[in-house]
């Protein structure tokens, strides 16, 4: 199942790039929804499966540090996601916005392993939460590196790595975890949470809403209550 879900996590990335080169990407319209429905998706996740998991009582400092973390690179490189020509004012280098954002897509693969590792069914949670916001992370770079005046043979090859990086942290961190004790995985995931609440207060929310569709707040609700259903349904089943 972990292979399966970072072929997904690369495929969905580099098509949300690749057709953006085309001219046939998501408009910003649907940009928007879909990060809105990934943002309430996220916290929804974080607060209801993921710190629950993590023994926050005595991990609480990691999932401070995951958000911290996020915090800083976001403050210095200021990678949010675009999904028009806003690109084109971006304040940081093309390459600096792509390290960014890559080191964000890397720690997103460290929770999807650090999830299936748990458990299948906090997995497939994390997994869909993520390939949600990949499309439009892939239609992100590279927009941000055309913005720069990169050729589109070099987007494309910086976008395959982009892409792989996900999946690359997938593989390891579920991996590495299988030699590891309960208590590291408890820390993983609490800082996989720390960061999880990062993307939604800070980077998701912030451009859901920088439009003022209130439309958006619709999906945003839909997200958390897609969350919260596994566990409400749990019990029955």
């Amino acid at each position: 199942m972990i292979v399966f879900a970072a072929l997904l996590a690369y495929i969905s990335a580099f098509l949300g790039g690749y057709l953006n080169l085309r001219g046939t990407g998501l408009s910003p319209e649907k940009v928007n929804i879909s990060n809105g429905f990934s943002a309430g998706l996220l916290i929804s996740i974080a607060i209801v499966h993921i710190l629950p998991e993590a023994q926050i009582d005595k991990n609480y400092i990691y999932v401070l540090l995951g958000l911290g973390i996020f915090y800083i690179i976001q403050g210095y490189i200021r990678t949010n996601y675009c999904g028009d020509e806003g690109c084109e004012t971006h304040e940081a280098t093309g390459m600096l916005a792509w390290t960014g954002i890559s080191f964000h897509a890397l720690v997103d693969g460290i929770a999807m392993g650090v999830s299936f590792k748990a458990s299948g069914s906090l997995g497939i949670l994390v997994m869909m939460a993520i390939l949600i916001h990949k499309a439009p992370m892939g239609f992100s770079v590279s927009s941000i590196l055309l913005s720069r005046g990169y050729s589109s043979n070099r987007v494309k090859g910086m976008l395959a790595i982009f892409s792989a990086v996900t999946p690359l942290g997938a593989l390891m961190s579920y991996l590495l975890l299988g030699a590891t004790s309960e208590t590291f995985l408890a820390i993983a995931l609490a800082f996989s949470g720390g960061t999880f609440l990062h993307i939604y207060t800070s980077e998701l929310l912030p451009d859901v809403h920088g439009p003022k569709d209130r439309k958006v707040v619709i999906f945003v609700i839909l997200g958390i209550v897609t969350g919260i259903l596994p566990k409400l349904i749990a019990p029955v089943v």
